[in-house]
């Protein structure tokens, strides 16, 4: 028996409904990288972690007072 293959596709026809209706991303910045750390807690050397801060264009979560 195969094995199963991620579909790759970029046909509209194969975008699920959540992808489509999912909020838009205006800004995707890099904020730092963090350090990685194993069950003991102490850190792995040359190890990091990209942490990344996301604007969304229709971000409604701002409270006017």
């Amino acid at each position: 028996m195969t094995k199963k293959r991620k579909l790759n596709s970029k046909n509209p026809r194969y975008i699920t409904q959540e992808k489509k209706d999912g909020p838009k991303i205006k800004e995707k910045k890099l904020m730092c990288n963090v350090p990685v750390r194993n069950v003991n807690g102490e850190l792995i050397k040359g190890k990091t972690i990209p942490v990344y801060g996301l604007w969304y264009e229709n971000d409604n979560t701002q409270k006017e007072n």
